[in-house]
């Protein structure tokens, strides 16, 4: 029987029951595509995405670091040609735009020869040397073993004879409470009733809109802002990423209003530019926009909306949860959180919804390990061959790596297996993982390689600390010693702050310096709690990046720890850097934290004489200009910033070791002006 005639029931048995038909197929590839391509011509399907090569005319071709694009999105059909490779990531995302009665179809060989297969989709994720042409990690082979346990139909193609290698039973479909027009679940109409209150209730208290994919929470955006503009209320905004984000909600506002204006799509830079009066701002996936931005927004409008994706293969969703609502919690402590949970594209127990979250490893574990301080504790170390043996510490091992970091997404689960230089090293008590961190193991590079990179003229994949001491700071010897870098450290969070991430990292400092590993490293988002940790950890600080990181906005630190290696480089690397940094401070983001600048700079230090010191009191006094006694202020402040109290000694560094404006001071404390901002700073004198 063809493919069409034999899935065309399924599909219409699918729609019925308001769910996605998964299915895989497997057999030799010109078949395969032969099949697929005849099928697509006869269902015709409205809107067709398709992953790989070989896409028919008229289809939307996905392609790698889309994920953010197809959020909101919708198709009738979604086709997975994984012959000659696949992007894990792009198909977790790209499922949640499926509706209701379409076909998910992945196309690949025959179970031995797929595992056998490179796979050229993950190229962007395996470190130099290793060719992805010829590389077989072993991602594949565990995703073959999570699929095979999910609700997947199973087919195989052999000499023009289609077979069933597994049957999948679709779930009965349960009608949900009815719900009126235009709402198509009681949780949208909530939702939608929430929005209105941000408008009409108090100032200042921000709703954040949560769910999976298919909520339905970009469409209650779209309808709550027709209502608005039925109330009368013209000044509405919608921002996102990008005008595609937006479009679920704007179209579901024109459904309702036709070409009645109201709702506008404005780009993000454009709002922080202008600061538009509006009556409402709806910031539609708002986990894809960089953390100082939605901060930005946050302190610039009083009536705000935040819809996001929040799932873990929405990559920064994770980030949102982690630190922006966190800084909501600490500037605009009346906001109010409202999650969607009931699927409005397809129902509750869709299989394709249930195949993503397990072969991925979505869900989240209920749970939560125990810890006895009294009681020994182990260090155990992983490799990509490791895991397939050892899937239950992989999903443990992923859970809370996602739960603890910003940017977690599914290549990250596929780096675990496929890149042969990460480890992960986790602690354990009793079996129970109670934290862990990601190693790159780097370096030992060829001293010519280290001379090119150090030159500008080379860059290496799956080396970042390597390539950071040839190149920043122009160490090209230190790129041939072996290097780990810990990329992530993160501990349960019901057992942080005992000490567990410490004694983590002295566990593993001891395990690989008994390996020969010259060098620990680690890279991260500074900020003054962070780095009080790495240096309690022995880590020192060597370079600070000159631009904030989107996600964590703030600029990167890059520590280390010698292991084997001569203590006094380190010392020299580390001083080399606190001189450095306090020179050429304002080449460095204007809003570098003072509690991290005390920690990282080394100012010249000179004690004032008499003289010096009497013109200061006059300045305190009030009877002599800043401009006559910076210079002498800089001195004394050098010398003493450390003992100077918080708030003065803040605007003291923006002044004197930033350079920045006193208009640029006022604005970032909040002060009134040149004069304010001077009275600030005699109180850190008379202090």
């Amino acid at each position: 029987m063809p493919l069409t005639g034999y899935l065309q029931p399924l599909l219409t048995q699918a729609a019925a029951r308001q769910c996605r038909l998964p299915v895989l197929l497997q057999g030799d590839a010109e078949p395969l595509l032969q099949q697929s391509l005849a099928l697509v011509a006869q269902v015709q399907p409205e809107k067709l995405y398709w992953l790989g090569e070989h896409a028919p005319q008229n289809s939307t071709v996905l392609q790698a670091g889309q994920n953010y694009q197809l959020l909101g999105s919708e198709c009738d059909m979604l086709i997975i040609n994984a012959l000659n490779g696949f992007n894990a990531d792009l198909i977790a995302a790209s499922a949640g735009c499926l509706k209701a009665g379409g076909l998910w179809l992945l196309l690949a060989q025959p179970d031995t020869q797929w595992c056998q297969q490179p796979n050229p989709g993950h190229s962007a994720l395996l470190p130099y040397p290793v060719d992805p042409q010829y590389y077989q990690g072993q991602f594949t082979r565990f995703w073959l073993a999570q699929l095979a346990k999910g609700p997947l139909l199973t087919l195989s193609l052999h000499d023009n004879k289609l077979e069933t290698r597994r049957q999948l039973s679709l779930p009965d479909f349960i009608a949900p409470t009815a719900v009126a027009a235009p709402y198509a679940s009681t949780g949208q109409q909530h939702a939608v009733a929430a929005i209105l209150k941000v408008v009409s209730g108090h100032r200042k208290r921000p709703l954040v809109l949560v769910a999976d994919r298919g909520r339905g929470k970009s469409a209650a955006l779209g309808l709550a802002a027709a209502l608005l503009v039925q109330q009368g209320k013209k000044r509405l905004a919608i921002t996102a990423a990008s005008p595609h984000a937006a479009n679920t909600a704007i179209s579901h506002y024109q459904q309702q209003m036709a070409d009645l204006p109201g709702l506008q799509f404005m780009p993000v830079d454009q709002i922080l530019a202008e600061k538009p009066d509006l009556d409402l701002l709806l910031i539609d996936e708002a986990a894809a926009l960089p953390t100082a931005v939605l901060k930005q927004l946050a302190d610039s409008y009083s009536r705000l909306v935040f819809a996001t994706t929040e799932h873990g293969y929405e990559g920064t969703g994770r980030g949102f949860q982690l630190r922006f609502q966190h800084y909501l919690a600490q500037t605009q402590p009346g906001w109010k959180r409202l999650e969607l949970t009931e699927p409005v594209r397809y129902q509750q127990q869709d299989p394709l919804e249930q195949l993503i979250f397990q072969s991925f490893l979505l869900r989240q574990p209920l749970t939560t390990p125990r810890y006895q301080p009294d009681e020994p504790v182990q260090l155990r170390q992983f490799q990509a061959e490791d895991w397939l043996s050892a899937p239950e510490q992989l999903a443990a091992v992923f859970h809370l790596l996602s739960q603890a970091h910003y940017q977690t997404q599914i290549k990250d689960l596929a780096a675990l297996l496929d890149n042969p230089q990460l480890r992960v090293a986790a602690l354990y008590q009793q079996d129970q993982l109670l934290a862990c961190a990601l190693l790159s193991h780097e370096g030992e590079l060829e001293p010519e390689l280290c001379q090119h990179i150090y030159q500008g003229k080379r860059r290496v994949q799956g080396h970042l600390l390597a390539q950071s001491l040839a190149f920043h700071l122009a160490q090209p010897q230190l790129a041939t010693e072996r290097l780990v870098r810990i990329m992530r450290i993160t501990v349960e969070q019901s057992l942080q702050r005992q000490g567990l991430g410490g004694l983590l990292l002295a566990k593993l400092a001891s395990s690989l310096k008994q390996q020969g590993v010259n060098w620990l490293g680690t890279s991260f988002g500074v900020s003054p709690a962070l780095l009080a940790f790495w240096q309690q950890a022995n880590y020192l600080p060597v370079r600070l990046s000159h631009f904030a990181d989107n996600a964590s906005s703030e600029p990167s630190a890059l520590m280390l720890q010698p292991l084997l290696a001569d203590q006094k480089i380190a010392k020299q690397l580390t001083e080399a850097f606190a001189e450095q940094l306090y020179h050429c401070l304002p080449e460095y983001p204007a809003t570098l934290d003072f509690d991290v600048l005390s920690q990282l700079v080394q100012p010249p230090g000179r004690a004032i004489n008499e003289i010096e010191m009497s013109q200061l009191q006059l300045f305190v006094a009030g009877q002599r200009p800043y401009e006559l006694v910076a210079g002498v202020l800089l001195k004394w402040f050098n010398v003493n910033f450390q003992q100077t109290d918080i708030a003065p000694a803040r605007v003291l560094a923006a002044r004197l070791w930033q350079k920045q404006g006193w208009q640029q001071i006022s604005q970032r404390f909040n002060l009134a002006g040149k004069a304010a901002c001077i009275n600030v700073m005699r109180q850190g004198i008379c202090d």
